[in-house]
Formats: C-alpha cells, sequence, structure tokens
C-alpha cells in the first residue's frame, strides 16, 4: 500500500501564505467598500500643496463677504451673488471656527471633492457593478480638477458634490421608488439649485434615464410620479434664488462669450483640467458601450453629453452665455462613472494598467495645477492671455520687509476695477506673516458691507482721507506703466503727487508696490 506524505497542519502555514491570508481580507475589506478608496486618494488629492497656489480675485471675493455676519451676507445676496449665497453662509460660520489660513479656506472644498469621489463610485457600482464603481471613483480622484478646484475657495467642488449625490439618489429612486429615496433625490436638487442653478442641466439626463426605466416597466407610475415630484419641489424651493440670479446675471456672467463649434469641442479639456485625461476617460466610457448594462451606458453617456449640449445651444441663441467649463463640472461623476464601466470590462490587470495610464496623462497637470499662480488660471489648460496673475503674496513679503510704524496704504486696481481684489489680498497675506504687519488703507470709503456689494468704495474726498502718514505704500496692478500712480483714481493720484514722491518700485508677478515718502 502507498504511502502519501502529510498534510502540513493547518495551524502552520508557510511564510508566503501568512503574508497572502493577512493581506487579503485588508484588500478585500477596502475594495469592497467601493467609495472608500476615491474618497481617500481624493482627499490626498487635495491636500497636497493646499497652501501653495496664492489665492486668486474669485477667492478674495469668498473671503471678503464670508466675513460679514450673516445679516449683511443676506443684504448683499439681493445685490449680487445670489446663486453663491448658501456657499457664503456656510462658510461664514466654517471661518468663524476654523478661521481664515489659506488650508482653513479650501479645506471644506477638499472635503467636498472626497465626497464627489465616494458618491461616484456609489453611483458607478449601480450602473455598472462593484469593480466599475471603485475604478470610476478611482477616475473622478485621479483628475486634475478634483485638486484644482478641491483647492479653490468657492462652490464648484459643492457642486460637483451635489450632482454626484444626485445620481446616487436617483439611482436608488429608480431600484427602490419609495417616497424617502425620491424625497433624498429632491433634496439633492434642491442643494445643487442653491450651490450653482446652471448645474440643474443635469435634469435632462436624469429624465432620460426615468423614460428608459419607465419604458423597461410601462406600469411603473411611481418612478415617472416621484420623479416630476422631485423637480417640482426643486423648482419651488429654487424658484426666489433664480429670479435673483437672473437680474443679477449681466453683472455676473455678462463677461462669458457666447460659444461656437470651437469651444464646445475645447471644454472637454477644461472640464477635466488636462486634455489627454479627457480624451482617455471619454474613450474609456466608449468601451462601457460594449458590455451587457446598455440602460446605464445611456444614463452615463446621456450624463456628459446632454447637459453640455444644452447650455452650448442656450449661451448660443439665449441672451447669456453660461458656457465655461468650471460651469459644467456636474457632468463629471456620470463621465467617470461610465468609464468606469468601460474600464471593468477588462480583466483585472487591464483595468489597473489602463487606471495607471490615465493617471501618467494627468501627471503634468497634477503639477501645474498646484503652482503658485495656478488659480489665476480660470480656464486651464488654455493659457491666460489678458493679464498676467497677481502674486498678492509676494506683494505682501515687499511690504512686510520695508513697512514702519505710521505708515500707510493705498491700493491701485486699474482705476475703478475694484474686483481684483488688491485691497483684501496684500493686507490678506500681511497678516500670515510673523509681523502681522497693518496698514490703514487711505483709499477706503465706505465698506463693501455697507454698501451691500462685493468690493468697497473708494474714498470721496482723498485730500481729507490722507492723515499723516511719513510714507505710503501703493500696490498696484501692474500693466507696465511706469508711472504708477496713474493706477489710483485721478482725484487720488492728484493728491498723492502733491503731498508725496516715488522713492523706490519693486515689480511681482501681475503687481507693482511702490514706497511713496513725503516732500
Amino acid at each position: 500500500m502507498a504511502r502519501t506524505a502529510p498534510s502540513p497542519p493547518a495551524s502552520s502555514p508557510g511564510p508566503g501564505r501568512d503574508r497572502t491570508g493577512v493581506a487579503l481580507p485588508v484588500l478585500r475589506r477596502l475594495t469592497g467598500r467601493v467609495w472608500l478608496l476615491p474618497a481617500l486618494l481624493a482627499l490626498a488629492s487635495g491636500l497636497l500643496l493646499i497652501g501653495r497656489p496664492v489665492l486668486w480675485h474669485d477667492e478674495l471675493a469668498t473671503l471678503t463677504v464670508i466675513r460679514r455676519p450673516p445679516g449683511a451676507i443676506l443684504a448683499m445676496l439681493g445685490n449680487v451673488d445670489a446663486v453663491h449665497g448658501l456657499y457664503y453662509l456656510a462658510m461664514h460660520y466654517w471661518t468663524a471656527a476654523a478661521g481664515e489660513s489659506p488650508t482653513a479656506l479650501r479645506l471644506p472644498t477638499v472635503l467636498a471633492m472626497a465626497g464627489a469621489s465616494a458618491c461616484t463610485a456609489l453611483a458607478g457600482r449601480r450602473m455598472f457593478g462593484p469593480r466599475a464603481g471603485l475604478l470610476g471613483g478611482l477616475v473622478l480622484a485621479l483628475t486634475p480638477t478634483v485638486a484644482r478646484y478641491g483647492q479653490e475657495a468657492r462652490s464648484y467642488a459643492f457642486v460637483t458634490l451635489m450632482a454626484a449625490a444626485a445620481l446616487l439618489a436617483l439611482l436608488r429612486a429608480l431600484e427602490r421608488p419609495t417616497a424617502p429615496r425620491w424625497g433624498a433625490y429632491a433634496l439633492t436638487l434642491v442643494g445643487t439649485a442653491y450651490l450653482h442653478l446652471v448645474a440643474l442641466a443635469f435634469l435632462a439626463a436624469h429624465a432620460l434615464g426615468v423614460l428608459v426605466a419607465w419604458r423597461r416597466e410601462p406600469r411603473g407610475w411611481r418612478r415617472p410620479a416621484g420623479f416630476a415630484a422631485a423637480v417640482l419641489l426643486a423648482v419651488i424651493c429654487a424658484y426666489p434664488v433664480a429670479v435673483l440670479g437672473r437680474e443679477q446675471s449681466g453683472r455676473q456672467i455678462g463677461w462669458i462669450q457666447a460659444p461656437g463649434l470651437a469651444q464646445l469641442a475645447d471644454v472637454w479639456g477644461g472640464l477635466f483640467c488636462s486634455t489627454l485625461l479627457a480624451g482617455g476617460v471619454l474613450l474609456a466610457g466608449a468601451l462601457a458601450w460594449g458590455g451587457p448594462r446598455r440602460d446605464s451606458a445611456a444614463l452615463g453617456t446621456a450624463g456628459v453629453l446632454l447637459p453640455v449640449l444644452l447650455l452650448w445651444v442656450l449661451s448660443r441663441y439665449g441672451s447669456h452665455s453660461y458656457f465655461i467649463a468650471k460651469y459644467m463640472f456636474f457632468v463629471l461623476p456620470a463621465a467617470c462613472s461610465l468609464a468606469g464601466g468601460g474600464l471593468a470590462l477588462a480583466r483585472l490587470r487591464g483595468a489597473v494598467a489602463a487606471l495607471a495610464v490615465l493617471g501618467l496623462l494627468a501627471y503634468p497637470d497634477q503639477v501645474a495645477v498646484r503652482g503658485p499662480l495656478s488659480h489665476a488660471r480660470y480656464e486651464y489648460p488654455k493659457p491666460l492671455t489678458w493679464f498676467v496673475p497677481l502674486d498678492y503674496r509676494a506683494a505682501a513679503a515687499v511690504v512686510d520687509a520695508g513697512s514702519r510704524p505710521g505708515d500707510g496704504a493705498a491700493y491701485g486696481q486699474q482705476r475703478d476695477a475694484l474686483w481684483w481684489g488688491i485691497d483684501i489680498g496684500v493686507p490678506y497675506y500681511l497678516d500670515r506673516l510673523p509681523r502681522h504687519v497693518r496698514l490703514r488703507d487711505v483709499s477706503a470709503g465706505e465698506s463693501g458691507e455697507r454698501r451691500d456689494d462685493l468690493w468697497p468704495g473708494l474714498c470721496a474726498e482723498p485730500e481729507a482721507c490722507l492723515h499723516d502718514e511719513p510714507r505710503i505704500w501703493l500696490v498696484s496692478k501692474d500693466d507696465g506703466d511706469p508711472d504708477v500712480l496713474k493706477t489710483v483714481h485721478y482725484a487720488e493720484q492728484q493728491t498723492l503727487e502733491r503731498h508725496f514722491t516715488v522713492q523706490q518700485v519693486w515689480r511681482v508677478s501681475g503687481l507693482s508696490v511702490a514706497l511713496l515718502v513725503r516732500r
């Protein structure tokens, strides 16, 4: 009778098997929660070098508003920026607790992008399965958009979060059309409306998804009825901000040009903050049509294309243009979920390799969007052509190094173009330096808070506003004119010329810093 070697005891595995036995449960636990890795990756991406980019003037607009009491914020919203009111109020209370450092100002948007990546993964799981959900969430987390706008103190990251949450809530409601699920969907629509009305363009794609589900089950009236009720509730709740937003649109978005076909082609690179990555993600999304879940592929494709085409038509032929990439980040969750569905059709190694390729395609842009002056490129990767980025931090360092007690400050912003925010940005960075230098602004008139506006007024009587300052630091938008005094309002220019002479001028990116001494 042949003898067989005894099997090794189960309690004594070899070293290699021991490592695998420990690693596999951990790996399964991480990948089983499809939202976790995308959220962690997006969080890491947002936190990396978060304080390096200088605040640009849109972020300074946020800063000047959120410093005001809630009543003053509400009063301002009646005149300007009503569409950002919810974000301003939330940030007012956040900074009251967390402070105003660049990290504190940007941390909420980092968390919002992490939440958007998590919701995208969960939506992708419902559309194409667990592996697709994980891959889709990771694709979103890899986009330079998550880093760039996760590190901007504006509402666009929260719009992306609400769009991802709305897609997830819709899928849950279509799966089981109960009142609580449609109520949750309605809440995401209301939240989207109060963060950025334009983002509700995704309802065109959602309506198509509801129609497809209804055609598959014609007697399931609860799906179209629930969707209609949720949309109606959102419209009713959003009506006040819609009215104010329409009244204010000329001032706020009048500068956006009507798009042509070239802009329709260019916008995809802006959505992903990377032209190469945009091509890769859209190609991966097209592959999803080769899988068995055609309805999900249709919903994802509609979520990418329909809102963009709708806004292009409205902007091309309507009274105002909304066609700028950062207004359309709400399509990213659908695009990345669709890409996850395409990547998941490959074997595991192939999917991981494809994800790595997407990461490599995005790498140059990941570096670029973290540059010190990167935030001024508000249509990245398009080149910035009409102004030089303003380095408020460098200008503040010049003033900090040379200021003395009793000095004053003045800010030249192309005469009346107060929206450059030099009078906000330079004092902000002065206060971040060890000396905490604070200089009286001899140009300041009525504050923005008292005017119920974003920006302050200028001093109506420059002679009276000038006290006994021996020196004035004039920080100006630098347009290349050697006469730095021409950057201030004409009456103030005459006053400064009578009492002061320019002793020295320093130039940093986009700004000149002039030291004026009394005659």
